[in-house]
């Protein structure tokens, strides 16, 4: 994984990723925060500036795109109940 976060470009395998603003800032998060389990409240607050409630699916939404276009081997892992962690297996 490569990331620019200047130009808000992030390659994985040599090949440039085509994100969102907030898939590329999700991404940016979770690849600063690597092997630490960040909880569904904390990443509402720092991309979205608050949190949907426990019955939003938004995030989880966002995790799935990005997932598809990370391809595999997968790098965010779902903590059930918790939240997300990247991590290289």
């Amino acid at each position: 994984m490569r990331l620019d976060p200047q130009a808000r470009r992030a390659w994985r395998g040599g090949r440039e990723l085509e994100l969102t603003r907030t898939e590329f800032e999700l991404l940016e998060l979770l690849i600063r925060n690597a092997g630490v389990v960040l909880d569904h409240s904390t990443i509402y607050d720092r991309i979205w500036g608050y949190d949907f409630g426990p019955g939003s699916k938004n995030l989880a939404v966002y995790v799935g795109y990005l997932r598809r276009k990370l391809d595999e081997p997968q790098l965010i892992h779902t903590v059930r109940g918790v939240g997300y962690v990247l991590r290289e297996d």
